[in-house]
């Protein structure tokens, strides 16, 4: 009696979209594990190459034990300890912290702890090599990437669904004329 409930309720119109949405997600499952994947392996180059570029290297010895963080410096300081090294040190320290920061670029949140813009810190020191790689790999990733992403998630998503929709069809075609053969 239970399921013959939830049946009825599932089958209501106006949870047929809902229904549609859930199937299409299960369909799409398969793909967004490759999007995962491919994702993955971009962030991983990316993030090695921010880590080999932008992090401390290995002869200095670690600015944060002896400056403040890169927040709290003033831009007009004439001290020893600079901004795009210390941000380097927090932002860009091991690979895996340069893969989340750099995650955090596609998503568009460029901040620090304190507020300020990592963005503008490393463009005033690396100047046009940093604009213009950056520049270069937004654009990659926002226009590139994300729509490849977007394009494959859809176009399987509907190929299953038409697909299902004609998998019904047959099957209420094969019940139509079993049951007038049984009449």
């Amino acid at each position: 009696a239970r399921i013959v409930r939830m049946v009825k309720v599932v089958s209501n119109p106006l949870l047929k979209d809902l229904a549609k949405m859930v199937v299409g997600f299960i369909i799409g499952l398969p793909q967004l594990v490759w999007v995962t994947v491919m994702f993955s392996g971009i962030l991983y180059l990316t993030g090695l190459f921010f880590r080999l570029t932008f992090g401390p290297s290995s002869t200095l010895d670690r600015l944060s034990d002896v400056c403040p963080s890169g927040d709290e410096i003033l831009p007009e300081s004439d001290s020893a300890c600079e901004v795009h090294q210390l941000y380097g040190e927090e932002f860009f320290s091991t690979v895996q912290v340069s893969m989340f920061t750099c995650f955090r670029f596609m998503l568009g949140d460029f901040g620090t702890r304190g507020g300020k813009n990592l963005v503008v810190a490393l463009s005033e020191h690396y100047g046009f090599w940093f604009n213009g790689v950056f520049g270069i790999w937004m654009i990659v990733v926002i226009f590139g990437v994300f729509n490849i992403i977007s394009a494959i998630f859809v176009d399987a998503t509907i190929t299953g669904l038409k697909h299902n929709e004609v998998k019904k069809k047959y099957v209420e075609q094969y019940e139509k004329q079993f049951v007038r053969e049984k009449l």
